[in-house]
Formats: structure tokens, sequence, C-alpha cells
């Protein structure tokens, strides 16, 4: 039988605005955001811990669940394009379908950071699984325009500024923008509907 005192040595990766970056292991089973960072000595002057972002490898279980629902999305398309009898390039939708079940199998996962570090062992400190990488960036203090707007551009973010300023700086919305539907992505990975601000 396994020894209950004997494991597998798991690792995690810290990586930017930290002292020491690097791999390393994780010593328990509830081993934790801020339990990374200090393993790494901390922040350096320049990191901005609100930007921290972590990516997660899927399990095997997470996998399928994602294939299974591609696989449902694939079957419904079928369905529709059988019931309206238009012209529908099979082929082509399956060729669509293999390449996003060839996408990474990495994803974000939104944290915040900064909050974890004020409160170890709270509901912001996650627990961290292996091979995760938590990566640390310097502040920008820019904010990248882009999609359906006349000139995609990055501009210095402008505290108190409204979004209609940095569509503006964009060139203003293309003729094939949907204005209800503007959404930010943060640097840490979370996103947020913008276009009421």
């Amino acid at each position: 039988r396994k020894s209950p005192v004997n494991s597998v040595t798991m690792t995690v990766t810290i990586n930017g605005a930290v002292n020491f970056e690097g791999d390393y292991a994780m010593y328990n089973r509830e081993y934790r955001l801020s339990d990374l960072v200090k393993a790494a000595g901390g922040f350096t002057e320049f990191a901005y811990p609100m930007g921290a972002y972590l990516n997660r490898k899927m399990t095997v279980e997470e996998r399928r669940q994602r294939e299974g629902a591609m696989r449902m999305s694939q079957i419904q398309m079928y369905e529709e394009s059988m019931r309206s009898e238009s012209d529908y390039n099979i082929t082509l939708a399956d060729s669509l379908m293999n390449l996003k079940l060839e996408l990474s199998d990495v994803y974000p996962v939104a944290i915040n950071l900064e909050k974890a570090m004020e409160n170890p062992g709270g509901v912001e400190d996650i627990v961290l699984r292996e091979s995760d990488v938590l990566t640390v960036p310097q502040y920008t203090g820019t904010v990248k325009i882009s999609g359906e707007v006349r000139y995609p551009i990055t501009i210095n973010y402008k505290k108190g500024e409204k979004l209609s300023y940095y569509i503006k700086h964009a060139g203003g919305y293309s003729d094939r923008a949907k204005k209800g539907d503007v959404y930010a992505i943060y640097m840490n990975g979370g996103v947020s509907e913008v276009s009421k601000f």
C-alpha cells in the first residue's frame, strides 16, 4: 500500500517581478498563492500584484468535460441545419470542431493576488495545483483598445476617464461594432462588461 507520508513532489512556477523566479515544490496539500510568493522572496519594487495572473493545466476530467460540451454544440448545429434545410458545410464544421479540440490544455484563472497577500489563508488566497504558473507583471499603465474600432491602439490609462474617452482615441466605433457589448479584460485574467461605464 502507498505510504501516507511519502508522495511525489509536485511543483508550481512563479515568474515576473519577484525576487527569485523559478519552480517551487509544494510542501503540503494546502500550498497557496501567498506561500509561493513568500518562497520566491516577495515582490520587487516594480511589481504590480493587482495585475498578477495564474495559468492552470487542465485535469483529464476537465478536458473530457470540454470535449463533451463541444461535441454537444456540434450535434446542435447539425440538427439546426437539418431542420432549416439550409446549405450547411459539414466538412468545414468538422474541421473547425477539430481545431477547437486541439486548443491548449492551459487556461487562465482570475485571481486577486493583492488581497491574497493581505489575508493569507483567506478566500482570495487560493490553493495551488501541480504545474500552476503564477506571473507577476510590472505596472504598465496602458490600455489596449481592439476589436471593432477604426484604429486599434494602446494608450496611457487616465484615471477617471469614461469608456467614450478610450473609444474616441481609437477613432471611434467601426460600422460593424456592437456598442452595447464592450468588455474589458484585466491583467489578472478577469473580464467585465464596460459598455455602461
